[in-house]
């Protein structure tokens, strides 16, 4: 993603758009050819090196600066560094400090001799020991592998970044999605809940489709930033939809009100996301396992539907539990920047005597007086919530699900 100074827009009365490039410009393609080239072939160079060769490319291409600069640092977000200080450095770098201190204790000020004493000592001569002494810094690191991609594709990544970085500063974003086929749809409820990103769904009233509302970092008091790019992060899965319509709230530092972001598949970004992977964080890993173990007549697995709530509302839960005997469950997780959505949410199932839907909260949302309230006069949450710390543990689902498992059987 582009640094705030690279991100380029304008400013029209209420309103802002990003500054896209041509991705079919055929300078920027031939620059952009030319930094891939580099990068390719950049294994094993330094960081410093390689931002030399690039600032040659740059300095010499004819392109607005501020574009090449920005292509320059997303090829740099797609390349690994050795960033590891090797013991045996971090040994000798000790080992030479203590000896040169010995040596200034013993006021040798004579250059040739304090030089000649530490080759001698290390066996090294001077111009290798210089080399090696600070070769973990950053600018020294060395290039492990660089992720490729064409160049046509990076003048799209530049283009999706403008956006990204202006979600950063959202206060809230409203997703309209039109026709959408069931696969896509899924795919984008799964990057959803993989950033931790928790939305009201409601269906369209006179179109095939669902609107998503999703608060953005700037509603919220709690891991602004982390949020922030979470919602960025959150926007080329959007780009795989066929038709569908984004408006969102932008609050910048040097605006008094918040500006409006429209777009629409007309923008032509292509997306830099294949098809969504299916990783597990190691947490959510570890609690299946629990699950798994300890509960054997129950399966656990991340949720692929979407579920209708009250009030013509749906709902993209994080689990889906099934008993062998046939109860299914649906476990729905609230995180400490869910504040507004886990009053949403209790909102909408006040009513309910009976549901599938089993509600987790973070205990850090307790602390919210308003929160801590609606929870515990909250009959619903009573039946079929529960808190807890850093991750929910099986004893917390095990209690929801014998006291619930049974009445939903009987």
């Amino acid at each position: 993603m582009l640094t705030k100074n690279l991100i380029r827009y304008r400013i029209v009365k209420n309103k802002i758009f990003p500054r896209f490039i041509q991705t079919n410009d055929p300078l920027l393609l031939q620059t952009s050819s030319e930094l891939l080239d580099l990068f390719n072939e950049s294994s094993g160079k330094t960081r410093n090196q390689l931002i030399s060769d690039s600032n040659n490319i740059i300095d010499y291409c004819n392109c607005p600066t501020i574009i090449t600069r920005g292509l320059e640092k997303l090829l740099m977000d797609r390349t690994t560094f050795n960033t590891e200080s090797p013991e045996a450095l971090v040994q000798f770098r000790k080992e030479l400090f203590l000896f040169t201190s010995r040596l200034h204790q013993e006021k040798i000020q004579d250059t040739t001799n304090y030089y000649q004493s530490i080759e001698k000592n290390f066996q090294q001569d001077i111009p290798h020991i210089q080399n090696q002494l600070y070769s973990d810094l950053p600018f020294n690191q060395p290039v492990v592998k660089f992720k490729a991609l064409s160049a046509d594709r990076l003048l799209h990544r530049y283009n999706c970044a403008q956006v990204q970085g202006l979600l950063i500063h959202c206060e809230q974003l409203i997703l309209d999605i039109y026709s959408p086929d069931i696969a896509s749809l899924r795919q984008l409820f799964k990057y959803l809940r993989f950033h931790q990103l928790l939305a009201e769904i409601i269906k369209l009233e006179d179109e095939i489709g669902f609107q998503i509302k999703i608060n953005g970092p700037l509603s919220l008091f709690f891991q602004t930033q982390k949020y922030g790019i979470n919602l960025a992060n959150f926007f080329p899965a959007i780009l795989h939809q066929k038709e569908w319509e984004l408006t969102a709230e932008i609050r910048l530092k040097n605006q008094k009100r918040p500006l409006i972001l429209s777009l629409d598949q007309s923008c032509n970004i292509l997306s830099h996301y294949n098809h969504f992977m299916a990783y597990i964080p190691e947490e959510i890993s570890m609690l299946q396992q629990s699950v798994n173990k300890k509960l054997p007549s129950w399966t656990i697995k991340p949720s692929e539907t979407l579920i209708p709530l009250p009030g013509d509302a749906w709902c993209f839960p994080d689990f889906t539990l099934t008993h062998q005997i046939g109860d299914t469950f649906h476990l729905e997780l609230f995180h400490p920047w869910h504040s507004s959505h886990v009053l949403y949410r209790l909102k909408q199932l006040k009513d309910s005597k009976k549901s599938g839907l089993l509600l987790g909260v973070n205990k850090k949302l307790m602390k919210d007086p308003a929160i801590k309230k609606v929870i515990e006069q909250s009959v619903y949450f009573k039946k079929y919530g529960f808190l807890y710390n850093d991750m929910p543990t099986v004893r917390h689902i095990k209690k929801v699900l014998e006291e619930n498992g049974k009445n939903e059987r009987s």
